[in-house]
């Protein structure tokens, strides 16, 4: 199990200095573990020995271990160091004389220069595996007391989890001068802890006596330079990331406080959750989070997609936990627009189910890709798909043979279109469907079973729809082919972006009587 220290800045921006004196675009492990050092030696949780305030042996521990194992790779958010001309100036501490006055003054020293560098998400440390208990247990008690990283000017959350946090950088120790692109960053060596108590030790051991803190003509700072013997730089080497050619790319996953959302109050659900999401995003919400899109831009073939899970599916639930609300990402959604939906899952409170109000827990969500979304499939097992809820088809075909299959077919075709198995189909109406769904049927899409849902609330099942358009749900079982692994996400459907047409496995033994499956698959109903 990994173990990730994160650091989110509440005002946007990061300040800080390397030991060259220059800004620093980024802290580096040496930065994270200097604040620790500060929490374990003058925060709460110091200890007094004599006349002396020392960090705890647990902590003392703690920061040795980090010492010896240096994170495995570390998250870097989109930066943008922003260079201004302004110099400010500061009481330096120090005093001066006015020749022919007699009068003394304080010094003033320029202070760095207007830089700070602007911070779209979360920094993060991550070891790929978990630290002993005891030193876990220590570091989640230290990093509530760091007030900030570099000047007081960056104020931080410090936080640590054993959930899954995407790295952007890995640990690179055999790098070379050509090796690939990364950031060269300073970690603490086995070593650092003792040598910055034996230096502040040295500067803090001798009071002063009355002569020498005497006030002179023309003083000079005296506070003395840390050192950095027991440091290293080391290169964390950028990850290239691998392209996932499916429909959504990861799904962000947030605990319901309810049991579980049945299949007709889904969609009802998912808008309100949409309407709670912009609400608590306030203005300037992105357009993969709206689904509108400025004219002349060229809509998506998907977009944000708002679903449920439960414990009756083959999900990973939390301990505890019984239904979720899951935040489906489309492939290529950008950085920017992927942390603003995070940060408004986080701020929502809850949406309404059936009726009633549900709250969320925004600061459980998780992050899971969608390429690895579902349980493996047990051995001996075929994974085949239902649609929990029923999906609506997307359009009413040309009248010609137009069954409900083709219709799946053909919302399996919009959602891969523009992929390496569905290529973006040219023409226009009946033709450009039934070539979608052919292309669809020929990378092994196949539907099993479908057949309409009997019922007059089709009003559950769709969230807006032409005056003049007739709604048709329907219930299938499909197999799916080249078109995603056994775990990969995916909805169908005019729905499939607000609670419809979710595609939840359905496994049947190897060699099972394909007839009565599907008997039973039949009888069984969309009840779950």
């Amino acid at each position: 199990m990994a173990f990730t220290i994160t650091a989110e800045l509440p005002l946007g921006t990061y300040r800080g200095a390397s030991s060259d004196g220059q800004p620093e675009a980024i802290p580096s492990v040496s930065r994270l573990y200097s604040a620790l050092l500060c929490a374990a030696g003058f925060g709460p949780r110091a200890v007094e020995v004599g006349d002396k305030v020392v960090p705890r042996d647990a902590d003392e521990a703690a920061l040795r271990w980090v010492e010896q194992n240096p994170p495995d790779s570390i998250a870097v958010p989109r930066v943008q160091v922003n260079r201004g001309t302004a110099i400010a100036y500061r009481d330096d501490g120090t005093m001066k004389g006015n020749k022919g006055k007699g009068a003394m003054t304080i010094k003033r020293a320029a202070k760095s220069s207007d830089v700070s560098v602007a911070v779209d998400g979360l920094f993060a440390w991550t070891w790929t595996t978990a630290p002993p208990p005891e030193i876990v247990a220590a570091l989640d008690a230290l990093c509530p007391d760091v007030p900030y990283l570099g000047t007081s000017e960056s104020p931080v959350r410090l936080t640590t989890t054993h959930d899954d946090v995407i790295s952007t950088h890995v640990l690179d120790e055999g790098a070379g001068l050509f090796s690939s692109a990364g950031e060269d960053i300073e970690l603490p060596r086995p070593g650092r802890l003792t040598e910055l108590q034996n230096a502040h030790e040295l500067a803090t051991r001798k009071t002063p006596s009355v002569a020498q803190d005497r006030i002179g003509t023309d003083e000079t700072s005296s506070s003395p330079v840390p050192p950095r013997e027991a440091t290293a730089l080391v290169r964390y080497s950028k990850m290239v990331e691998p392209t996932m050619d499916i429909p959504w790319s990861e799904a962000i996953v947030v605990p319901l406080a309810c049991d579980k959302v049945p299949a007709p109050a889904r969609v009802r659900a998912a808008v309100s959750a949409h309407r709670s999401l912009v609400a608590a995003l306030g203005d300037d919400v992105p357009s993969l989070i709206t689904g509108s899109y400025p004219p002349g831009v060229s809509k998506p073939a998907n977009r944000l997609a708002l679903h449920f899970v439960d414990s009756d599916q083959p999900f990973e639930l939390p301990t505890g936990v019984s239904a979720a609300l899951v935040a489906l990402v489309p492939a290529g959604a950008s950085a920017t627009d992927v942390a603003t939906l995070t940060d408004g899952l986080r701020k929502m409170i809850g949406l309404r189910v059936a009726g009633e109000f549900q709250r969320l827990r925004g600061d459980a969500a998780q992050r899971v890709s969608g390429a690895a979304f579902w349980r493996e499939k047990a051995a001996g097992m075929v994974r085949l798909w239902r649609t929990i809820p029923p999906a609506v088809p997307e359009t009413r075909g040309d009248g010609v043979g137009w069954t409900f299959a083709h219709a799946a077919l053909l919302s399996l075709g919009f959602v891969w279109q523009g992929t390496a198995h569905v290529p973006t189909q040219l023409g226009r109406g009946n033709d450009r469907y039934r070539a979608l769904a052919a292309t669809a049927n020929e990378a092994g899409a196949a539907v099993l079973a479908a057949s309409p849902l009997r019922t007059q609330a089709v009003h559950d099942y769709v969230h807006r729809v032409n005056a003049h358009a007739v709604v048709r749900p329907y219930r299938a079982l499909l197999s799916l082919g080249a078109l995603g692994g056994d775990r990969t996400v995916q909805a169908i459907g005019q729905s499939r972006h607000l609670g419809g047409g979710f595609l939840v496995p359905y496994d049947v033994p190897e060699g099972a009587d394909l007839d009565r499956e599907l008997a039973t698959y039949a009888k069984a109903g969309d009840a779950s």
